[in-house]
Formats: C-alpha cells, structure tokens, sequence
C-alpha cells in the first residue's frame, strides 16, 4: 500500500491527528530507526490531543462564559474571604462529579461572576458540559419555549448539562411565573447534576426575595442541600 493509500484512509477515517503526526514522522530521518510501536503510540497520542482540544473548543463555545477566565489567575488576595485551599479543591471538579451545587454570593464588583466562569471552565477542561446564563435571559428563553411548544425539550436540554451557571439571580423583582420556572429548572437537575447561582444577596435574604413560603422553601431546599457556600468580600475589583 502506498503512502498516498493511506494517508487517505486516514482522511477517511477523519484521523488527522494521527495523520499529522505520520506526516511528520515520514519527513524526519530519526524516526526510521524508532521501534514500530513506539511510532504508532506517538500517533495515537497526537490523535488523542487532537480530539480532546477539538472537544474542549466546541464545549467553551457551547458554554457561553461571560468572562474566558483562566483558573490559574484567580487572585486570593487578602481580604476577599476566598480560601485557596478551598478553591483549589473545588477546581479539581470532584463536587461537580457528586452532583453538588455552589452558590457564590457577594456586592457589585467582588468578582463572582469571573470566579464563577473561572469555575466553568475547569469543569470544561474535565470534558464536562457547562452552560452560563443571566437569570433575566434564562427566563426570557423559557418564554419563548413555552410560546412555541419546546418548553419540555428546552428544559430537558438543560437538565443534561454537567454545570449550569445563573448570574444576577435576585439583582432586580421576578414575577411568581418566572421563579416558577427557575424552580423547575432547578428541580430537573436536582441531584442529576450541578447547579451554581450567583447573587448580590446572601441565601438567607433570599426567602424574602421570593415572597412565597411554600415556593421559597422548595426552592431553597433544592439549591441548599449538597451546596458550597462562597460569599466574597472586599472592594471592588472593576
């Protein structure tokens, strides 16, 4: 079989890490005297990357962050009560494999939202689906799903996500029909999968933000049990 054969085989087969790497082999001298098996783990290994990349790419497109904030530029400085051990753990995405939630609560400008992307996008470097949304567009897209008949699949769809993030839950009033909504939303991914909520209000201001006893105690159960806490502090970062 000659190279040009399989070199479309590859193309065939849509290997074109391993492609690469044999191309890359075929041009360089040294490689002729590597033992076979070693030259085939090589390319098996630049496929692998490659597929793991192209995964990555497509799931931080899919996800929507906000901020492309890096894991490794989180700043633990003084004064922000942020525990870098503590942060640290949560970035191994253990929690988000136990199905646990996170609410990261704090004032305007205490960078909740870029620690909580921060958060998403180790979790999507551990080939987890992850999905940022303001809580005002989220309830925007349920309308819209319930106007055009998709409501159960668009519910669906987010239930399947591994991490599904909600900034600026509680900045401004929502009508009872739409916490019922985010309610439902949460209790589709009650103990399937994670959930992290940001807020300017700390949880315990959230029963009066809710207004409703019986909607506020469902809803603070699902969000509460299995949950981590972080309530940052400090001046503002902007």
């Amino acid at each position: 079989m000659s190279s040009a054969q399989i070199f479309e085989l590859l193309h065939e087969l849509r290997l074109a890490g391993f492609r690469e790497e044999l191309e890359h082999q075929l041009q360089l001298p040294q490689y002729s005297d590597m033992p076979i098996q070693d030259r085939i783990l090589r390319m098996l290994q630049a496929e692998t990357e490659r597929r793991y990349n192209n995964k990555i790419e497509r799931l931080m497109k899919s996800a929507q962050f906000k901020y492309q904030a890096e894991p490794e530029e989180i700043n633990f400085r003084t004064g922000r009560n942020l525990d870098k051990s503590e942060m640290l753990d949560l970035l191994k995405c253990d929690w988000v494999k136990r199905k646990h939630n996170l609410v990261v609560s704090g004032a305007s400008g205490t960078g909740k939202t870029w620690l909580a992307c921060a958060l998403g996008v180790s979790a999507v470097r551990h080939e987890l689906a992850v999905r940022y949304v303001r809580v005002g567009r989220l309830v925007e897209e349920v309308m819209y799903a319930r106007l055009d008949g998709t409501i159960a699949k668009f519910r669906a769809k987010l239930s399947r996500l591994d991490v599904l993030i909600i900034d600026d839950f509680s900045l401004s009033p929502m009508k009872k029909q739409e916490l019922t909504d985010l309610f439902e939303i949460i209790e589709d991914r009650s103990s399937q999968s994670t959930t992290i909520m940001i807020a300017q209000r700390s949880p315990d201001e959230w029963y009066d933000y809710i207004g409703d006893p019986l909607l506020a105690d469902a809803f603070m159960d699902r969000i509460r049990s299995r949950a981590h806490f972080l309530r940052l502090e400090g001046k503002s970062m902007r």
